[in-house]
């Protein structure tokens, strides 16, 4: 009973009628019988839902299984050279620092920006376009120059993680 179903749903996709229409529908199941089967090392056929839907699961023991829920579950990252120059229009940056979620790497903040005179509210806006381009929330630090100073002669925990973990550099006119 799926099997024609399916076949009804693909000869709808077909305007015209008539002869060749049999031949057509074929094809296109071929087709997409041809695609699946590339996919079955991947995935495993989980249950026979209701309606003659089958539902898949990704199978832990083929061998690109990591990479493939990672393609998956990361975000896209933002482009460094964009940040960078929306960043410097926020203030008098002195340092702009990305980490945790931009390099798909944990660590305890995504964002830190020291600088001088930063508009809180340009940050704000900054803040949520970054937000909706890349789909989940940043944790982020904002100081100024004397704080991030004091911070990183004190051996802040904070200031220690963000620049000993994974973190990529945007804008640096401290001389780190």
């Amino acid at each position: 009973m799926p099997r024609k179903n399916k076949k009804l749903k693909i000869r709808k996709k077909f305007k015209k009628s008539g002869k060749g229409t049999k031949r057509r529908v074929k094809k296109a199941l071929g087709r997409r019988k041809r695609k699946t089967k590339r996919l079955r090392p991947a995935f495993v056929n989980k249950a026979n839902g209701g309606g003659g839907r089958i539902y898949y699961g990704l199978n832990h023991k083929f061998e690109f299984s990591d990479e493939l829920k990672n393609l998956m579950l990361t975000p896209p990252p933002a482009s460094f050279a964009r940040m960078e120059k929306r960043i410097s229009t926020l203030g008098r940056i002195k340092l702009a620092l990305v980490s945790g979620v931009f390099l798909n790497k944990e660590n305890v903040a995504d964002l830190l920006v020291v600088g001088d005179d930063v508009d809180r509210r340009k940050f704000k806006n900054f803040l949520k376009s970054l937000e909706a381009e890349i789909g989940t929330q940043i944790i982020y630090a904002i100081m100024d120059r004397e704080e991030f100073s004091y911070r990183r002669a004190m051996f802040d925990r904070f200031v220690r993680l963000m620049l000993e973990g994974p973190h990529e550099i945007l804008i640096d006119r401290i001389g780190l």
